[in-house]
């Protein structure tokens, strides 16, 4: 009887540790929120090295963050695209990863991976990221911009 009650006690005793041991470094992407309007696009004007004006026109939110390069997404096409980060928290350096999840479903995929560095400051309100962006199928997608781990922000773009 006392080996039963043993092995009995053991057995619980392990079925908690397995249980309680997870990997807790993985890191849980949710969608932010459920918006699907498309984004707007702005101007941002930066005085250049050389002293000379130059002017973007950048998809995205502009107090956080935005890109430019290729605004007209086609499907099956790479797409050179900078992000640009005009938030107030220092990020440089900092782990960028951008998904992107198409309207009316739930499958996040993986776009880019990378940082915003000192080099690349381009005024001293914003610093930018280069990318090369591929979306598998047309529609409407949200990129999900998350900063160290953490969620950011959201674009949505229409893919042709």
């Amino acid at each position: 009887m006392k080996k039963l009650f043993l092995f009995f006690s053991l057995s619980l005793m392990l079925i908690a540790l397995i249980a309680c041991t997870s990997d807790t470094n993985e890191v849980v992407y949710e969608l932010p929120d459920n918006r699907w309007d498309l984004s707007p696009s702005f101007e941002h004007s930066i005085v250049n090295k050389d002293g000379e004006e130059t002017t973007y026109t950048i998809v995205g939110k502009q107090d956080t963050l935005g890109f430019t390069g290729d605004i007209i997404m086609d499907v099956e096409k790479i797409h050179k695209i900078f992000w640009f980060y005009f938030g107030k928290e220092n990020i440089l350096d900092k782990p960028v990863e951008v998904k992107a999840v198409k309207k009316d479903t739930e499958d996040i995929i993986d776009l880019h991976s990378g940082t915003f560095y000192k080099g690349a400051e381009v005024s001293p309100d914003s610093v930018n990221m280069p990318s090369n962006i591929k979306f598998p199928t047309a529609g409407v997608w949200k990129f999900l911009v998350y900063i160290d781990g953490e969620f950011y922000e959201s674009i949505v773009v229409e893919v042709n």
